[in-house]
């Protein structure tokens, strides 16, 4: 599904791999965006992670904010970048794409709920993908899968870069941190 140049896609036809939204940056885009000017729009970068769907791997917030003002149609480029096409960017963008499933996040209006403050986002965003990148670079696969036999309950997000912390989650979104045998509230 990979294709050149620009591609008009329709929104409802766009996965995501981010479950939150900065509050900051939809205001920031807020006072630039104009329907009526789509020309002055950058085009989302998408990728076909083989879920035979264009996700989009940059431009949550514009695609969102563009969604707010009746824009059922957006431009965008294959993002061949390395970040994205690497066995790394691989394993950390199906990670993402697994947490929106997991939380029934499959179109970009799922998460007007999910705005949150900068401190927030910061915190719930920005920190679950540096634990999800310590985690996925640093245990093999049958060490994640041991991790997660811990508890049935409760999903392995990410690890704090020493591996001396793991965090989990709920079906509700709640974090816990797992450390010398005991699961805390985080």
């Amino acid at each position: 599904m990979e294709f050149d140049g620009v591609k008009q896609i329709e929104i409802d036809m766009l996965g995501l791999s981010q479950i939150y939204l900065s509050s900051e940056k939809i205001t920031s885009i807020e006072k630039w965006f104009d329907p009526q000017c789509m020309e002055n729009f950058q085009p989302l970068c998408v990728h076909d992670f083989g879920n035979q769907r264009y996700t989009i791997t940059d431009g949550h917030t514009r695609a969102y904010v563009a969604y707010k003002n009746g824009i059922s149609v957006l431009p965008a480029v294959y993002d061949r970048n390395d970040i994205v096409t690497g066995p790394i960017g691989q394993m950390l963008y199906k990670a993402d794409i697994d947490w929106c499933e997991r939380f029934r996040l499959s179109h970009i209006m799922h998460l007007e709920n999910r705005i949150l403050d900068r401190d927030a986002y910061q915190k719930l965003w920005i920190g679950r993908c540096d634990r999800s990148y310590d985690l996925l670079t640093q245990a093999s696969d049958s060490e994640q899968a041991l991790l997660q036999k811990l508890t049935s309950d409760l999903f392995l997000y990410g690890a704090s870069e020493d591996m001396s912390i793991f965090f989990f989650e709920n079906k509700a979104g709640q974090l816990f941190m797992y450390q010398d045998g005991i699961f805390l509230p985080e």
